[in-house]
């Protein structure tokens, strides 16, 4: 009985994290798509504005905030192991 809860546990570790990566991806689209933004506004000439580097800011950090918590989150599964 021991290997089939050593087993599950194990199932249940590897579903616990899939489950952390799936719902990073969501937010690492999120800030590579800021990236590319930010890329494009520093090849452009025009001036841009403070509110609009302020709500990147914002959006991007929101979402490097969640990525964040849930590497930890799956890291600190791994180290129960």
């Amino acid at each position: 009985m021991g290997k089939r809860s050593d087993k599950y546990h194990a199932r249940r570790e590897e579903e616990v994290l899939l489950d952390l990566l799936d719902r990073m991806e969501p937010d690492l689209r999120l800030l590579e798509g800021s990236v590319s933004v930010l890329r494009a506004l520093s090849e452009a000439s025009d001036a841009v504005e403070p509110v609009a580097m302020e709500a990147m800011a914002h959006l991007a950090g929101e979402s490097l905030e969640r990525v964040a918590l849930r590497w930890r989150e799956a890291c600190g599964v791994l180290r129960k192991r």
